[in-house]
């Protein structure tokens, strides 16, 4: 059964379901009194969960460019564990029929075929590629029945033109990394396919050294044979049919490597598939919409002008919009002189305006993408607190400190949105320490001071409030049962002594992530960090024993930490009215 969640303000579309199930088809549609083009997206998350950053946010992207918008939550591990229906060690899962799994309200709709010509062993089950005697343990749902997720949200898309106001003819489909591998197999094999392909840093292949290992797992189970694995590699099955293809990923990808999307571009070049191939030079896996970096960022600007000439950017005003580069998830503010290089600045409205709160940090804070959950930055967890009322703008990077950060004009792309009345928080110690690392370390009484007054300066400069918080704190336990107060070196008391010289507000994160360490006790303190058992997650499958990272707990926790530090902070009283209390986050 398919399930319909209605995010969209058009009253007269039905929310199917109250009661969240998997898996569900998220709406994102336009109110708009002439049909548009609609794009499906595919979060990614190796089939083990989905990445909710590659979901609503590309959504809410797409309608910025007059897009309707649909996100599937597919069904994952995650959610078939949850839902105990299923057994690790049945056979397979196999939907009884197509009407079967498409349900709205209470009828049922037939899923005709789009495709007479494809694969007839599309419907075969996953058993009937598995030898019984051999110890391959198969997935929890049959690889088929993913694809046929896909194909049944199509169908609904196109069945529902009319009433949703969509052009049947113009549904899209966009996945990334996992969810690239399903949009690109239900690109070549499905018996529905899209008249679109967007792919961000897809899994694509099954085979070999580039295979991702976690999506392979949960996609095929343990031991595949060569069958299925052929079958299931996206670059053996494409074809003539294939519509026009965006790829976009990144050369130095460590978890998907940039061959999968070489070889699926080399196979459509193989069959004259129009396509767009971009390999960014540098960035982690799992960016999303990349708002935070400096140069992947750029994807969605070219992914824009790729929709405008296939024609799904109708309006003039979504054109125009496409061109002054206003669809881009940050806003360019400034820029040196009209002639640069860059793009030019777009100013945003300060008359009534209510202020972003920036994140510039390192790994303690910065977002995590699908291959290092369930790794966790608090600066994932501050939205929450503020609803709608407040943008919080995430530039946290993992691995920075205060000299990488600045060396690599992250300050400075920070600075060219920044806006009098934001706040700039400013968070870095732990790679400052790294003294083994000439491009990382500063001492903590120069360098370390010099650069935080760069930070202070350029926040005021743009009528900015810069704000200082001292390192979360390691858990290092010492044998009286305190942590150790010098679990990141000097950094915290340096910085502390920075805010007092430079009249700048303090948040005491250090001491106060200390205190919450010793509170719980060493032992109960450990599911704050990442301690995963070997095998316990596809991602960390030698297992971890991490004591600076977070855990999503973890990484909650520190956010509570953070926002109760604001509330008591005199000097940070004009953001007390936008905190909203509520009992998911309950703020003392």
């Amino acid at each position: 059964m398919l399930h319909i969640i209605n995010h969209s303000s058009d009253n007269d579309i039905r929310k199917i379901t109250e009661t969240h199930a998997v898996p569900a088809l998220h709406l994102y549609l336009l109110d708009s009194s002439t049909p548009r083009p609609c794009i499906l997206i595919l979060p990614g998350g190796g089939y083990h969960h989905l990445a909710d950053h590659e979901g609503e946010p590309v959504a809410r992207w797409l309608n910025t460019l007059g897009i309707h918008a649909a996100v599937l939550e597919y069904s994952t591990f995650d959610s078939l564990t949850d839902k105990g229906n299923f057994n690790p060690h049945d056979p397979t899962f196999s939907a009884e029929s197509d009407d079967d799994l498409l349900q709205t309200d209470t009828s049922k709709t037939t899923m005709p075929s789009e495709n007479s010509t494809a694969d007839s062993s599309h419907n075969r089950s996953f058993s009937q590629h598995t030898d019984p005697a051999s110890d391959a343990v198969p997935p929890l749902i049959d690889p088929h029945a993913r694809l046929q997720e896909t194909e049944q949200a199509l169908h609904l898309l196109r069945q529902h033109a009319r009433e949703w106001r969509i052009l049947p003819e113009q549904t899209g489909l966009m996945g990334f990394s996992a969810g690239g591998h399903l949009a690109a197999l239900t690109a070549t094999m499905g018996r529905i396919r899209p008249h679109l392909l967007l792919l961000g840093y897809p899994v694509i292949t099954f085979r070999g050294p580039y295979a991702h290992q976690g999506s392979r797992l949960h996609f095929l189970g343990e031991s595949p044979d060569i069958a299925m694995i052929d079958q299931f590699s996206a670059e053996r099955q494409v074809d003539n049919r294939l519509p026009p293809t965006f790829i976009w990923t990144t050369a130095d990808d460590a978890s998907v490597t940039v061959h999968n999307s070489l070889l699926f571009s080399e196979a459509l070049a193989a069959h004259r598939i129009p396509h767009e191939l971009h390999i960014m030079e540098s960035g982690r896996h799992g960016l999303g919409l990349a708002q935070t970096h400096p140069s992947c960022h750029r994807w969605t600007e070219w992914a824009a002008h790729w929709l405008d000439r296939h024609g799904y950017i109708h309006s003039t005003s979504d054109k125009a919009a496409a061109d002054d580069v206003l669809f881009t998830p940050c806003l360019f503010t400034r820029n040196s002189t009209p002639d640069s290089d860059h793009h030019q600045p777009i100013s945003r409205q300060t008359d009534g305006r209510r202020p972003t709160l920036f994140i510039a940090g390192d790994s303690t804070a910065a977002i995590k993408g699908a291959s290092d959950k369930p790794m966790s930055g608090w600066g994932e967890y501050v939205q929450p607190y503020f609803g709608s009322s407040i943008t919080v703008a995430n530039h946290a990077i993992n691995g920075r400190s205060t000299r990488s950060f600045l060396a690599e004009g992250r300050l400075e792309y920070i600075a060219n949105q920044l806006q009098p009345g934001d706040y700039l928080l400013i968070q870095f110690g732990h790679n400052d320490e790294k003294s083994a690392d000439p491009m990382r370390y500063t001492e903590p009484h120069t360098d370390y001071r010099y650069n935080l007054q760069k930070f202070i300066d350029t926040a005021r400069q743009y009528g900015a409030i810069p704000v200082l918080l001292t390192s979360v704190s390691r858990r290092r336990f010492l044998s009286n049962g305190t942590i150790d107060p010098l679990a990141v070196g000097a950094y915290p008391e340096a910085m502390k002594q920075t805010a007092l010289t430079a009249h700048v507000p303090l948040l005491d994160i250090f001491t106060a992530s200390r205190q919450l360490y010793e509170a719980l006790g060493e032992t109960a303190s450990m599911d704050l960090f990442m301690h995963l058992r070997p095998g316990q997650h596809p991602n960390y499958m030698d297992g971890i024993a991490d004591d600076t990272h977070f855990s999503v707990q973890g990484a909650q926790a520190i956010a509570e930490l953070i926002v109760s530090a604001i509330l008591r902070h005199p000097e940070l009283a004009a953001l007390h009215p936008y905190i909203e209390r509520t009992q998911e986050h309950s703020v003392h």
